[in-house]
């Protein structure tokens, strides 16, 4: 199989508008199935009350967006209906693993990547990674404010990950 594009999930709001930072995360995505147009997409996003309270997933609602912008439905895999990063990254690995994945390309915002990171290098260690950060449309303070959000968020799930069972 060519390489796996995952698009990691923002939010949306009541209506499924996707969030300027999940567009910018679907546009990317777009421009590197220009130069790849084998890959296979799978987008991440379920439910939750922080970024999705509508009945469809916000995995669906991203999906939507990307064929609107004439990416085929054949070049889907399954949706991983996560909540969180973590998530991301355990809920994808059994479809990689499922779809013998060897090569993934990660998209998230430039203020996630490094926390993307971590969370992908511990889950998947031996699948061959590229991480593209989206650029982020938000206001200054709204971008040190997501900052400072992955400060904390990064040494929670560091924590998280080399404690479960699960990892080790």
């Amino acid at each position: 199989m060519s390489s796996v594009i995952i698009v990691l999930g923002h939010k949306n709001d009541q209506y499924g508008q996707l969030s300027p930072l999940s567009i910018a995360r679907c546009q990317l995505a777009l421009d590197v199935l220009d130069s790849d147009q084998t890959s296979k997409i799978i987008c991440t996003g379920g439910f939750g009350k922080n970024f999705n309270q509508t009945k469809a997933s916000h995995a669906k609602y991203n999906r939507q967006y990307l064929i609107r912008h004439g990416v085929a439905q054949n070049q889907f895999l399954e949706d991983a209906h996560s909540r969180f990063t973590i998530e991301d990254a355990t809920l994808t690995y059994p479809l990689l693993s499922m779809h013998k994945a060897t090569k993934i390309i990660i998209i998230s915002s430039d203020f996630h990547i490094p926390r993307v990171k971590l969370i992908f290098d511990f889950v998947m260690p031996s699948i061959d990674k590229t991480y593209l950060p989206a650029n982020s449309p938000a206001s200054q303070k709204e971008l040190l404010r997501l900052q400072q959000h992955e400060v904390f968020a990064r040494q929670r799930d560091s924590q998280t990950l080399k404690a479960s069972p699960c990892f080790n």
